[in-house]
């Protein structure tokens, strides 16, 4: 087990500054790199930490951010979710880590869950400057997980959508919609019947966070779709996907295995969505993930 120091760092992206913490180990070689970020509406602090000292633990360094407009990164408005911003956030990431001469740039692995995950395996369908992935119940598909909302709330939602998407154009202020809701009757993003507690399981005490963002973003999930391009990847990819998720339909995990073979690491545990932060799911998640890294990285 190896020690190690957390740094913080900031990274130019356009107008704004990108926030993220750097785990350094202690080790007597360049160490390789995972790069992490959050899935929907979700800060840094939530969960990801204790998976980022596991690794750090284990010799690899870390770069977890927040995406702009999000905890520690700036950007107005606070709280949004921009599908195009947030993966331009990913490659200014990747460009920054690769040029750091601390590190050993010929060892960068892009690590994401949930929407985060979808992200990774979209950059590494177009970028040959990473060495592995590691996608854990990524969202792929977002035409399929949009038939689990409920149809009688869809509608609605997307009116709201749209007049949020047409208000920005006029500089009007955010019409926002709840991340998720306790009721399976209240308008909300993620309506999946564990996704109020799920949630909730993940917040950290010390961090504000609203639950709410603007609704804009809701057309545009539906409507992003990576297992589009995850035949272009040609990297090895760890893949592990619930077979209670009532976000992400087992059966698109499976066809997006399909599109990433033979370069694809696949595993299908019997949970829910969010069981993978915690207890026992959370402890073979890391130990997967470091025999994965161990092989295709190397020791840290």
């Amino acid at each position: 087990m190896h020690a190690y120091t957390v740094e913080p760092l900031y990274v130019k992206s356009g107008q704004d500054v990108i926030a993220a913490d750097f785990y350094r180990p202690k080790t007597e070689h360049k160490s390789g790199v995972i790069i992490m970020a959050h899935g929907l509406a979700c800060l840094r602090q939530f969960k990801l930490v204790q998976f980022a000292k596991r690794f750090a633990q284990a010799g690899y360094a870390v770069v977890l951010f927040d995406y702009r407009y999000w905890g520690g990164s700036t950007g107005r408005p606070r709280e949004l979710v921009s599908i195009q911003a947030q993966l331009e956030d990913w490659r200014t990431m990747l460009m920054h880590v690769a040029q750091r001469k601390s590190i050993d740039s010929r060892k960068i692995v892009l690590w994401g869950i949930s929407l985060s995950a979808g992200y990774v395996l979209d950059i590494a369908s177009e970028n040959k400057n990473i060495q592995a992935v590691i996608a854990l119940n990524p969202f792929v598909d977002g035409a399929e997980s949009a038939k689990q909302y409920p149809l009688a709330l869809l509608p609605k939602a997307l009116k709201i959508s749209s007049q949020d998407y047409m208000g920005a154009k006029v500089a009007m202020l955010p019409r926002t919609l709840p991340v998720v809701a306790e009721s399976d009757q209240e308008l909300c993003f993620v309506a999946a019947a564990d996704a109020y507690q799920g949630y909730q399981s993940i917040l950290h005490p010390d961090c504000y966070w609203s639950g709410e963002i603007p609704a804009r973003v809701f057309f545009n999930l539906i409507r992003y779709r990576p297992i589009q391009n995850l035949r272009r990847i040609a990297v090895p990819v760890l893949y592990i996907a619930s077979r209670q998720d009532s976000i992400v339909p087992l059966e698109i995990s499976r066809e997006a295995a399909t599109n990433i073979a033979p370069y694809v690491d696949y595993n299908e545990w019997e949970m829910q969505h969010f069981d993978i932060y915690h207890g026992k799911w959370f402890e073979k998640a890391v130990a997967v993930q470091l025999d994965f890294l161990n092989k295709h990285i190397g020791d840290g």
